[in-house]
């Protein structure tokens, strides 16, 4: 650690907040990127996590009760005074294990460490005031206004709230807006290229970990207590686990394929589900992986290295120009398409502020061009399985209607085999529609489609 400056928890999610704001990183990249730069203890990591993801989950209601407590619009405060007031007030509405004049005193201390130090009288008259006024502000009425009311009390974007409103009922939106703001359990997939689920269990066990096996997934485990750098442990590095969502995992086992296959992974980086699918066929076979990035391709490799996934094979091309000439035709296609990544924003909280509503129709053109592409390079008899990490029906299954519409020679394929028996009345074909409030895992939309 020579070199590096030592930073408190505060500090750190501050830095972390600014190179989001500023420079647009994701909330878990500036997070690496702060630890990896400064000398920051474990119980001082854990809290400038807790304090970053939630102050960007709850950014747009941190933003309202800043407002009624200053009485100016939020965007109008200087960024540095926006940030470090956000910080406290998260802290002072959402966490209640740190006695309020702590939150108060170190939100003033933080300020001080910004270039707007000489405003640190008004932070602490501005958090003084929250102090005072926390259980009397004036919420919006559920009765009379429940799209404000659920957005600002949850979070989310109005638009999404009425997406949602407009399909489900009060309580289902509710549930998955709550369910959005809860934190997902930390899973990993066993590599069954180097060792099986119940030595890994042992491994991590033995590490200090509480680990437990998934109920949906044979490859599956869940950390239910411990955690940091999961990627330090020695299993890690030694290729026995991938760090992914049940998810993500549940696509590969859906396509199924044989050892022996020729399988395309059309958008693959960064290459959790292809390693998946090389362990699935045994090594034996043939993977083709394709990106639009060069840099994302490297961490497709970087994690077939890792793994000992021995058959994949990369290549930089654009599904939307994927022609039979390339490489022939497949056994089986895995279609992980782009998408408006609405089903994991508990994951990936910055979705909420990033995405705009009409980039889903242009969202949805892509996808039919890709899916349109794969089927022309599928061979008679073979499968591709379409996924997306939404719920958004234009994205889901509105692209496979249209498809199947244009395409008579393709046929969904029942799901039950490969789902929890609990799920089966949900898996009406084509495909499956997951939600985080329903299954307990990621929102991803999952279709299996033979080519007949």
């Amino acid at each position: 650690m020579a070199g590096k400056k030592k930073l408190d928890a505060r500090t750190a999610a501050f830095l972390a907040l600014t190179k989001i704001e500023e420079e647009g990183a994701f909330t878990n990249l500036a997070l690496s990127d702060v630890f990896a730069k400064h000398h920051i203890q474990g119980r001082d990591k854990g809290l400038a996590t807790e304090i970053t993801y939630g102050v960007v989950t709850y950014k747009l209601t941190l933003d309202w009760l800043i407002e009624q407590i200053t009485g100016r619009p939020a965007e109008k405060l200087d960024r540095p005074v926006l940030l470090v007031l956000r910080i406290g007030f998260y802290q002072l509405f959402y966490l209640d294990r740190i006695p309020a004049p702590a939150i108060v005193h170190t939100t003033v201390e933080l300020v001080k460490k910004t270039k707007k130090r000489a405003l640190a009288p008004f932070v602490n008259g501005v958090m003084r005031g929250a102090l005072r006024k926390k259980n009397r502000l004036p919420w919006p009425s559920r009765q009379n206004d429940l799209l404000t009311y659920l957005s600002l009390v949850y979070s989310h974007p109005s638009w999404m709230v009425k997406r949602w409103l407009a399909r489900m009922t009060e309580a289902e939106t509710e549930a998955l807006l709550q369910a959005n703001n809860t934190a997902p359990a930390v899973s990993l997939r066993v590599n069954n290229l180097r060792t099986q689920r119940e030595q890994l269990l042992e491994s991590l066990a033995r590490a200090g970990l509480e680990v437990k096996p998934s109920q949906i997934i044979p490859e599956g485990v869940l950390l239910t207590k411990g955690g940091g750098q999961l990627t330090q442990l020695p299993a890690y590095q030694k290729g026995l686990f991938h760090l992914q969502s049940e998810s993500a995992m549940l696509v590969s086992r859906i396509l199924d394929p044989a050892p022996g296959s020729k399988v395309l992974d059309a958008c693959s980086a960064p290459g959790g589900k292809t390693t998946h699918l090389a362990a699935l066929m045994k090594n034996q076979g043939e993977i083709i992986a394709l990106d639009i990035f060069a840099h994302r391709l490297q961490l497709v490799e970087l994690n077939a290295k890792r793994l000992g996934a021995k058959i994949i094979k990369t290549k930089l091309l654009d599904a939307q120009l994927l022609e039979p000439e390339h490489f022939g035709l497949f056994d089986h296609i895995l279609l992980d398409v782009p998408c408006s990544g609405l089903g994991v924003i508990r994951r990936k909280p910055d979705i909420k502020w990033r995405r705009r509503e009409e980039e889903i129709k242009e969202l949805a053109k892509t996808q039919k061009n890709l899916l349109d592409k794969a089927a022309a390079v599928l061979k008679r008899g073979g499968t591709l399985v379409y996924s997306t990490c939404t719920n958004e029906p234009e994205e889901t299954s509105e692209v496979i209607k249209d498809f199947l519409a244009r395409h008579p020679d393709f046929t969904p394929v029942e799901l039950a085999n490969y789902l929890p028996a609990s799920w089966h009345k949900e898996s009406n074909t084509p495909g499956i529609q997951l939600y985080p409030h329903l299954h307990g895992i990621d929102g991803f939309y999952i279709v299996k489609l033979r080519h007949t």
